[in-house]
């Protein structure tokens, strides 16, 4: 039977490439920038959207559950909020 490669689009954003920028961003690895202002991380993605740490400054529920150890991020394109990710879990928003 003939088998088809199949090519992921590198314009895609998938859970597992945003899982891969994930453990970048928080395991250290190359490719990790920061906020000038802040000091908060952040990994560039296909398409224009990076993956933006949780800024524990801030006074959210999220902010209190990072500063609580969880690894709280967001995915963002042109402002806009299209993902979080709670310790290794990818949640798209609408």
């Amino acid at each position: 039977m003939p088998t088809r490669k199949i090519e992921e689009n590198k314009d895609e954003l998938s859970a597992g490439r945003i899982l891969v920028a994930f453990e970048k961003l928080f395991g250290g690895g190359r490719g990790v920038r920061k906020f000038a202002q802040s000091g908060v991380r952040y990994v560039e993605l296909p398409a224009g959207a990076i993956l933006v740490e949780q800024n524990t400054k801030k006074r959210s529920e999220w902010a209190k559950l990072a500063r609580s150890g969880h690894r709280v991020a967001w995915v963002m394109r042109d402002g806009k909020y299209l993902a979080r990710v709670v310790d290794g879990t990818v949640e798209t928003l609408d």
